[in-house]
């Protein structure tokens, strides 16, 4: 009756075991995948392209956080966890003296918070971010998903005036700012490198690290989450992991903005409406 038990018991751990490991823990590219390296992005590179441009530099960055969810840590960070974490949803705006602003991401829409259960939305917050919007010298949207793109359907929103290049090198958008496209990852997916008129810099990372222990700790989301993913997904994502982390280690001073990471923006000039 014992080995019989034991047999069933280890017979149980396997088919529950390997599965919650690949989907939930597993922090890796897979088998097969080719030896993730940071992309070819140095700080020196995007100073360079910052400079280029004559005018303006932004002078500051305002923050508006939209909404409010909770998530399982594994989905987020591969191997963390299963306790449930905050995550935000913000847009970002660099204030550019003599110009329009330079707004970053779009927020969402109530249907779309209630649809990806938030815990909480701001509608007035939302209000805010569209105003800027109608102001500004740029938009530019870090990802195309509804939590950064306004709510809107993935590719609903590519018919606007302004339509960035997805791929290629890093290229300069404005005075101090240079756009960074995320190849590999999905269809719509940047980075931007802000540096400002105070030499402060930031990058905000959008979905390519949606908190800061991504980076940090070179951990992707776990499978679960990038299951509809082409299959080197990972490997592409932990790429610009070791390039997000390889550029703060070579700008320390950086402050770099996760995608959806609820930690407070340094030296920020408040919300849009200040």
């Amino acid at each position: 009756m014992t080995r019989r038990l034991n047999i069933w018991l280890l017979s149980a751990l396997l088919i529950i075991g390997i599965p919650y490991y690949w989907y939930l823990v597993d922090p890796g590219a897979g088998p097969g995948a080719t030896e993730p390296r940071a992309k070819p992005v140095t700080i020196a590179q995007l100073r360079a392209l910052a400079a280029a441009p004559e005018g303006q530099r932004p002078v500051a960055v305002r923050v508006e956080t939209v909404g409010l969810r909770y998530s399982s840590r594994n989905i987020l960070v591969a191997g963390t966890g299963l306790r449930t974490v905050p995550n935000t949803v913000r847009a970002y705006e660099l204030v550019v003296p003599g110009s329009g602003p330079i707004v970053i991401d779009a927020g969402t829409s109530l249907k779309a918070a209630r649809t990806l259960d938030f815990e909480w939305f701001s509608e007035a917050a939302q209000a805010r971010v569209e105003l800027a919007r109608q102001r500004a010298s740029h938009t530019v949207m870090l990802s195309d998903r509804p939590s950064h793109n306004g709510g809107h359907a993935p590719g609903s929103q590519r018919t606007g005036p302004e339509l960035l290049p997805l791929r290629g090198p890093p290229y300069a958008l404005a005075p101090g700012v240079v756009m960074i496209p995320a190849s590999g990852l999905r269809p719509g997916s940047f980075m931007l490198y802000a540096w400002l008129e105070d030499g402060r810099e930031y990058l905000f990372t959008g979905d390519v690290a949606k908190t800061g222990a991504n980076w940090q700790d070179l951990l992707p989301p776990a499978r679960f989450a990038t299951r509809g993913d082409p299959a080197s997904y990972r490997g592409e994502t932990l790429s610009w992991l070791m390039t997000i982390n390889a550029l703060h280690r070579a700008a320390p001073q950086m402050a770099v903005i996760a995608g959806h990471d609820p930690a407070k923006v340094p030296f920020s000039a408040g919300t849009f409406s200040d």
